[in-house]
């Protein structure tokens, strides 16, 4: 796996492809041009998500959340290019499941690395299934408390994954620096796992100020210019996204 869990970048592409295969190529490129070194996406297969009729989120006001996810997940074909686009590119190629049956088509993607999403965290048999793949783990912690990471950290162990890494998050979209939090830091730094950032604020304080915390690990959301999408308001542009990088980079040479 490229640097291991040392020094790296991550580009969240999300859903803001908008399930296009060219937009999420642009988006590859576009991280790739600022210095990323990984892209991630979201696997969601709405049928092994969500009911149909299940509830949606305010900030789902064109269609309900089942159809979606049902428009912007790719075919199995379309995950292929998208990763040898990747490999083509040289940038890592990265992707949260958010069911097993998620897990097992990155497993026929033959992925070197998961990510798990905040929200899955306590989602116990999705992390025995990717514990059992025997691979480089990535946790989110935004809404978790210790307890959480700690069943999260034993389960994947458990079952056959003991390289992880722990990212500590805020669930806002976007976050404000103020509420960031980085003090919580020195608790998930207590599972002697590598810590990172999953940075959902505007501008690049609070990965920066991190840093001297021991921060290895860097995530966040990147658009193409003038995009709109679901989300494109917490999302940071392409010149944004290469500010953030250089000032990430000059800081680690700083220190």
């Amino acid at each position: 796996m490229k640097k291991k869990f040392h020094n790296i970048i991550i580009a969240e592409i999300g859903s803001n492809h908008n399930g296009s295969v060219l937009l999420a190529k642009k988006h590859i490129l576009s991280a790739k041009k600022a210095g990323a070194d990984y892209v991630k996406f979201q696997m969601h297969i709405a049928e092994e998500e969500s009911l149909k009729n299940a509830p949606s989120p305010d900030y789902f006001n064109k269609e309900d959340r089942f159809s979606y996810f049902k428009r912007i997940n790719f075919n199995f074909e379309n995950w292929k290019k998208l990763k040898k686009y990747c490999k083509a590119k040289k940038i890592g190629f990265l992707c949260s499941p958010f069911s097993i049956k998620a897990v097992d088509v990155l497993e026929r993607l033959n992925v070197e690395l998961y990510k798990i999403a905040s929200f899955e965290i306590n989602h116990i048999p999705l992390l025995e299934e990717v514990g059992k793949t025997k691979k480089p783990v990535i946790i989110s912690t935004g809404m978790a408390d210790i307890e959480d990471v700690s069943l999260a950290i034993k389960t994947l162990k458990k079952n056959g994954s003991t390289d992880i890494a722990i990212l500590h998050c805020i669930s806002a979209y976007p976050s404000k620096p103020n509420n960031y939090n980085l003090n919580f830091i020195n608790k998930l730094k207590k599972f002697n796992f590598p810590v990172g950032l999953s940075d959902h604020t505007i501008g690049n304080i609070v990965a920066v100020s991190s840093i001297g915390m021991g921060v290895n690990i860097f995530e966040k959301h990147i658009k193409l210019d003038k995009q709109k999408g679901l989300d494109s308001g917490f999302s940071t542009n392409s010149s944004e996204f290469k500010n953030y990088v250089n000032d990430i980079n000059l800081s680690f040479a700083s220190m």
